[in-house]
């Protein structure tokens, strides 16, 4: 098991976010560009709050469906914080839903995530925007129509130096400009 240090850690800047966030955006953009549109902003709490806060006001979408889970350690689990709110008012059809986190390393919170919105939304589309994802984690998401990434990470230490010069992998334990490292750092050795 490998153990992280503060050595480990990319310190994301409010600048480098900004810029990330716009290329995520963009991304977003392009593929709806000649299709429907996004209608429903869910953000995956804690850090898909504020990712999913700026993606609503840039892209105009003004319907919020919140989501949030928990990691537990011991025993190991993932728990469901909130439930799925009613939406109170109409949603044009189809409804399609851009479900937002900070970063995605497996997509086990996003597949969580899903599933719960399916339950009370099954027709609903569902999409997901990551700011940063690890560059061997999932192309593919059981229940999600296409993943949008603003930047690929080497999270988990495991690209070559060709992969990282190749796709522009950020190296590191990715630090969002409003986390504390120290706390993150400790959280992914429990995490690993």
């Amino acid at each position: 098991m490998t153990t992280f240090t503060t050595k480990d850690a990319n310190l994301m800047n409010w600048e480098e976010f900004s810029q990330i966030t716009d290329d995520l955006i963009s991304k977003i953009n392009t593929y709806f560009e000649d299709k429907e549109k996004i209608n429903v902003i869910t953000p995956l709490l804690r850090t898909g709050g504020i990712i999913g806060g700026i993606l609503s006001i840039k892209m105009k979408v003004f319907t919020m469906l919140p989501v949030q889970f928990k990691y537990s350690y011991n025993p190991k689990a993932v728990n469901q914080v909130i439930s799925i709110p009613d939406i109170l008012i109409n949603i044009s059809q189809p409804m399609n839903i851009l479900l937002c986190e900070g970063n995605t390393s497996t997509g086990a919170l996003a597949m969580k995530a899903v599933t719960s919105i399916k339950e009370k939304y099954p027709e609903a589309k569902i999409y997901l925007a990551t700011l940063t994802k690890i560059h061997d984690g999932p192309k593919r998401l059981e229940g999600i129509e296409e993943i949008f990434y603003g930047r690929l990470t080497d999270e988990k230490l495991t690209a070559t130096e060709e992969e990282r010069v190749k796709y522009n992998l950020l190296t590191g334990i990715t630090i969002f400009p409003w986390e504390n490292a120290d706390e993150e750092i400790a959280d992914s050795n429990v995490a690993a």
